[in-house]
């Protein structure tokens, strides 16, 4: 039945797909580019450099792209409204692409005047994204709980576009402001803010849809978007402890929330993807906690660093490909019309166990070369990383060409 209300909204396939696509380049981009750079990362003191380069191709070019792909073809479904314009969800994917390009590439040479029109471009790609979601929430006539983690989102993203840009004109102008304040508020702003919302928004129905099981309460998810705002909004205000604490809390009613939901599921086995997502909650909880003993002296050498571990590939990153290696399957079946396979005849499962495997010793390595300040570990961390990627690349392109084929077999 969801699939038939999915296609009803369907935005041409490929929309959404050059999004996913582009999202697992630049996921291998990521890993290569921190690989090149790797010997740095332990002791990483900020600033431009291929670790910079790498976390924004993380950031911006796998991401924000998914994220963008996946709440294009998502949203209509839970707020029954149409996308206004196929062509400007185009546009946002022609605007991003080289604008991630040219901003991680002038950030890997150590080049500002490089990054500008990147950061420029993907400032843009940005812009005309948030008013695409802007219009579909703001004629939303279902699913209100999602539709008010969309419009926290957006007011983050307006949030660290404009930080971002900041920071930009001080790299190329040397435009006089508080680097570390508006980094700070950059981070909060860019990960927990317009990511981590986006991700609290949609687990609300997409984990439950996944598993054929009821969503938590409309009450305990605002309890939980209010509790994350409460600690956003500390966070920009400077209060770096309280705003961790408030995390911690909207983190616990979020996962709590979602292990009772996914216990009174109807199908019976949850799937490796699961596993992934239990992993990206562990790293939320102890990114925040990691972050509160920071701010309160009590945190060992390198922290900060592993802080950025913590929070992107192990919180971020780890939900993504856990939840991407669903959806997309599962689009790409909707999109095969009446007759087409299955999901799960669409998936290859040997490239998902290798990513599996891959990306989480790249996680473990990478917090032990921080904990212990062994660059040669951090090596063989991106390098496990960049297999990885790969391996999920190999995925990717397997769905496609399955798809491929079953439409070949199908009589005219």
């Amino acid at each position: 039945m969801f699939a038939d209300v999915a296609r009803s909204r369907l935005l041409p396939m490929s929309v959404p797909f050059r999004y996913f696509g582009a999202a697992v380049a630049f996921h291998v981009l990521a890993w290569a580019a921190l690989l090149a750079g790797a010997r740095d990362v332990p002791s990483f003191p900020g600033g431009l450099g291929l670790p910079f380069a790498a976390l924004h191709l993380a950031t911006l070019g796998v991401l924000a792209m998914a994220a963008i792909g996946a709440t294009l073809q998502l949203l209509p479904v839970a707020t029954r409204q149409p996308v206004r314009s196929v062509g400007a969800a185009k546009l946002v994917w022609w605007l991003l692409a080289p604008g991630v390009l040219l901003f991680a590439g002038g950030a890997a040479a150590y080049a500002p005047r490089a990054m500008a029109p990147g950061g420029a471009l993907a400032a843009a790609a940005l812009a005309l994204y948030g008013w695409l979601l802007g219009r579909n929430l703001w004629n939303a006539r279902g699913m209100p709980v999602v539709v008010a983690h969309g419009w926290a989102a957006l007011a983050a993203l307006v949030g660290l576009a404009v930080t971002g840009l900041a920071l930009v004109a001080r790299y190329e102008h040397g435009l006089a402001l508080d680097h570390a304040a508006f980094r700070g508020a950059h981070l909060v702003l860019a990960a927990y803010g317009f990511m981590g919302l986006l991700a609290f928004g949609l687990s609300q129905f997409l984990l439950p849809m996944f598993v054929v099981a009821r969503p938590p309460t409309a009450r305990v998810a605002a309890a939980a978007l209010a509790t994350a705002l409460a600690a956003i909004a500390l966070a920009l205000a400077g209060q770096f402890a309280a705003a961790a604490l408030a995390g911690l809390a909207a983190a616990a009613i979020h996962i709590v929330s979602l292990e009772r939901s996914l216990r009174a599921r109807l199908r019976p086995a949850l799937g490796t993807a699961f596993s992934l997502v239990r992993v990206s909650w562990a790293c939320l909880a102890a990114s925040l906690a990691l972050a509160a003993a920071i701010e309160l002296g009590w945190a060992p050498p390198r922290a900060g660093i592993a802080f950025v571990v913590l929070l992107v590939p192990g919180w971020l990153l780890t939900f993504l490909f856990a939840v991407l290696q669903r959806i997309v399957p599962f689009l790409a079946s909707v999109h095969g019309g009446h007759g087409a396979p299955l999901a799960s005849a669409l998936s290859p499962q040997g490239p998902l166990a290798a990513h599996r495997v891959l990306h989480l010793a790249a996680l473990a390595g990478l917090l032990a070369a921080v904990a212990f300040d062994l660059p040669w570990l951090a090596q063989a961390a991106a390098a496990a990383g960049l297999a990885g990627a790969l391996a999920f690349g190999a995925f990717f392109a397997g769905v496609l060409l399955r798809l491929r084929n079953a439409r070949g077999a199908v009589p005219a």
